[in-house]
C-alpha cells in the first residue's frame, strides 16, 4: 500500500508523455539476501549503528552502540527484508533529556528493503497508473531499471 501510495502520487506530478525510471531490488535466494544484509565486513551493521552514532551527536543522545547488535530477518513471501537493532542488556537512554527505557532483546527496527518480483512490478506500474515500457537488469538478475510510461 506505502509503495503503490507513493507511486501514485508521482504519477500525479508528471506529464501524460512524461517516463520514470525506478529501481528495484529483486527476489531472489534468501540466504543472498541475508548475507548481504549479515555481511563479514559489518556495513549493514555499521549503518544501522551510525544511527545511534548520529543521534547521540546532534540529538544529545547517549546511546551505548556496544549495548547493541544488528539483526536481519528477510520474509520470502512477501519480500521484506528488516534490519533490527537489538538491545543487548536493560538500559535507560536519553536522548534531548527525555528518557527511554530498553529492555534486554528490545529491539529498533531500523529499516525495511522491500523485494520485488518482477509481476509484482507489473502489477505496482499498473495499479499505479503507469505501464511498464522496459526493464535493465544487472548481469545476476539481482537489480532491475524499470522505465515507466505514464498510462
Amino acid at each position: 500500500p506505502e509503495a503503490q501510495a507513493f507511486c501514485a502520487g508521482l504519477k500525479k506530478i508528471l506529464s501524460p508523455n512524461d517516463i520514470l525510471i525506478i529501481g528495484f531490488d529483486l527476489k531472489k535466494n534468501p540466504q543472498k539476501i541475508l548475507d548481504a544484509y549479515n555481511d563479514k565486513a559489518g556495513i549493514t551493521s555499521s549503518f544501522n549503528l551510525n544511527l545511534l552514532t548520529r543521534i547521540n551527536r546532534e540529538l544529545d543522545g547517549n546511546f551505548e552502540l556496544n549495548a547493541f547488535e544488528h539483526y536481519a530477518s528477510y520474509n520470502p513471501e512477501n519480500g521484506a527484508c528488516k534490519s533490527y537493532l537489538i538491545s543487548l542488556q536493560n538500559q535507560n537512554v536519553s536522548i534531548g533529556g527525555i528518557d527511554f527505557k530498553f529492555l534486554k532483546d528490545e529491539y529498533i527496527l531500523m529499516e525495511i528493503s522491500q523485494k520485488y518480483s518482477k509481476q509484482e512490478i507489473e502489477e505496482l506500474a499498473n495499479a499505479s497508473g503507469f505501464k511498464v515500457a522496459k526493464y535493465f537488469t544487472d548481469e545476476q538478475h539481482y537489480f532491475v531499471d524499470a522505465v515507466w510510461q505514464v498510462a
